[in-house]
């Protein structure tokens, strides 16, 4: 490995850790490189709580800031002061590489600005896990904000950039139509590892459900863009099948979920859990992963379905076609088609043959292409520049 790549920081957007970017750190810290993270907190907590069941970091060196944004897990943080212009200034200044996911963030677009403007000799890397307003429809509003965006300062991250990682074929088409430099292009995508954990709950004796009944799991933020409604309007469609929907997470809109639930009468039918650090107990129990995304990067929730062996139902997207292939390991529709969620939720339900098929090819997939043993590789190619 060259010295000159020993000391990497990330830069998280959010104040919930990105998956990958924990699996990368926590991988190359083993590894003799030098890790730090740059990333927000809300204000006045001065120390940042366990959220997720991979925040680890032991052995990395942890650098927040404060932020004013209210529930900033859910939309963009925005930093409190100009303590995160010191602590931005000192990474790049100590650092020899920059990981920067995702330019529409203030923390990560300053970032690129600084990079461009004052240290043109440093390496920044910038990941797109997601092109909204073109992989993926946000709202009217929001989609022409992106699309100016990209074409106007988003260029700045992408001129900042010494290479721009994306996650699947699927995305090349997007990151043309959004400016994105190809020459710069790498495809990198995230793994998983064949961590598998029994059950140490007893999840039906936890909600009150039956034995006979059928799990139809979702896991993952409740938000428009996750596909909640679509969810609740699939199930008023199913509602005399002998199922429950379990949504494992938490989010902007799970109030508003809840309250229609009511108004359809689909009380006896739903379950929200909240946010949960005991997925596992989830995915060994459920019967099917229903994720009816509108837009995604390369959702972790259908990796973690594939280990568990959990048949999935799924929306046609941008990246999610790159994990999922239709009737080989899981059956895809288009994103606002819940009658076609119905159906499709239904087959598997009366087909134990297909579902098996499922089990066994979804493992397949994880095993030949996306287990982070391997895909780490793709990271550090990057980063050894010369060696790509």
């Amino acid at each position: 490995m060259s010295k000159k790549c020993k000391k990497i920081c990330y830069v998280n957007p959010g104040i919930n850790i990105r998956r990958p970017i924990s699996f990368i750190m926590n991988s190359l810290k083993e590894k003799d490189y030098k890790i730090s993270i740059l990333t927000p907190r809300q204000k006045f907590i001065g120390k940042r709580e366990k959220t997720r069941h991979y925040d680890d970091f032991e052995g990395i060196n942890l650098i927040t800031y404060p932020i004013w944004t209210k529930k900033s897990g859910f939309i963009w943080p925005i930093p409190a002061n100009l303590g995160f212009i010191k602590n931005c200034w000192k990474i790049l200044k100590e650092n020899d590489i920059i990981h920067v996911w995702v330019p529409f963030y203030p923390n990560t677009f300053i970032t690129c600005l600084l990079k461009l403007l004052f240290f043109k000799k440093k390496i920044l890397i910038l990941t797109m896990d997601t092109f909204p307003g073109y992989s993926f429809k946000a709202s009217s509003i929001l989609d022409i904000f992106f699309k100016i965006f990209f074409k106007t300062i988003g260029k700045t991250a992408f001129f900042a950039s010494n290479y721009i990682s994306i996650y699947g074929k699927s995305f090349l088409k997007y990151s043309k139509k959004a400016g994105v430099p190809q020459k710069k292009i790498r495809i990198t995508p995230p793994g998983i590892d064949l961590d598998i954990k029994p059950s140490d709950r007893n999840i039906r004796n936890m909600f009150g459900i039956k034995e006979n009944e059928k799990i139809i799991l979702f896991v993952g933020l409740h938000n428009n863009r996750k596909g909640i409604d679509l969810i609740i309007k699939t199930a008023n469609l199913i509602k005399n099948e002998n199922v429950r929907f379990i949504l494992v997470g938490d989010g902007p809109e799970r109030n508003r979920a809840i309250q229609l639930v009511k108004d359809l009468n689909l009380n006896d039918k739903f379950v929200f859990t909240g946010s949960r650090l005991d997925v596992h107990n989830f995915y060994n129990e459920a019967d099917i992963l229903f994720f009816p995304s509108r837009g995604e990067g390369l959702a972790g929730v259908l990796m973690e379905a594939m280990i568990y062996q959990v048949p999935i139902v799924t929306s046609n997207i941008a990246g999610t076609k790159d994990l999922v292939s239709h009737m080989n390991n899981g059956l895809m529709c288009e994103v606002e088609n819940f009658n076609c969620y119905a159906k499709c939720i239904k087959r598997l339900l009366d087909n134990h043959d297909l579902s098996s098929k499922f089990k066994e090819n979804g493992l397949k997939m994880i095993k030949n292409h996306y287990l982070w043993e391997n895909n780490i590789r793709n990271f550090e190619r990057i980063y050894n520049l010369g060696e790509d």
